[in-house]
């Protein structure tokens, strides 16, 4: 890296400042997956219905809570690495994109999915983000960043 000219900064795909999971991942979702996992009878492996939809669950969104469990993020926990997830004890490769069973299975090829490098950019950088959904922790600003509304920013930088 030292022989040659600094990379340049380029900012982040649309979604990634503020952090919105509704406007970074949805969209991809919704253009390569919902045709399968969404409506009357999604798909999921061994007959485990997989809802990958926008809609509204609790605080979050179907889509979010079907595939937050498939990315490994930092959470503080208790006992051993790997089951206490104790970050100071972590192995390289174990969080964020390279650590997630969605990105290996996508990379590995489901069924005729294909990511353009664009939407490949938007679930590695929400899984590297430590797989959030809100950008704020303002409750206002969480609602309506639910609802897909863009946000000024959160409070607090």
């Amino acid at each position: 890296a030292s022989k040659r000219a600094p990379s340049r900064i380029e900012p982040g795909p649309d979604g990634s400042l503020p952090l919105s999971y509704p406007i970074m991942v949805q969209p991809v979702l919704d253009r390569n997956c919902v045709q399968c996992h969404g409506g009357d009878h999604p798909k999921g492996p061994g007959g485990k219905a997989i809802l990958l939809t926008g809609e509204p669950e609790g605080r979050y969104t179907k889509s979010y809570n079907a595939l937050v469990e498939r990315v490994s993020y930092a959470a503080w926990g208790r006992g051993e690495f790997p089951a206490g997830n104790c970050e100071p004890l972590a192995m390289p490769d174990f969080f964020g994109a390279r650590g997630s069973a969605l990105m290996k299975m996508l990379d590995e090829g489901h069924h005729n999915v294909e990511l353009s490098p664009e939407e490949h950019e938007r679930l590695v950088t929400w899984m590297d983000a430590n797989a959030l959904f809100y950008g704020t922790f303002n409750h206002a600003d969480q609602e309506r960043q639910q609802r897909g509304e863009r946000i000024a920013g959160p409070d607090l930088e």
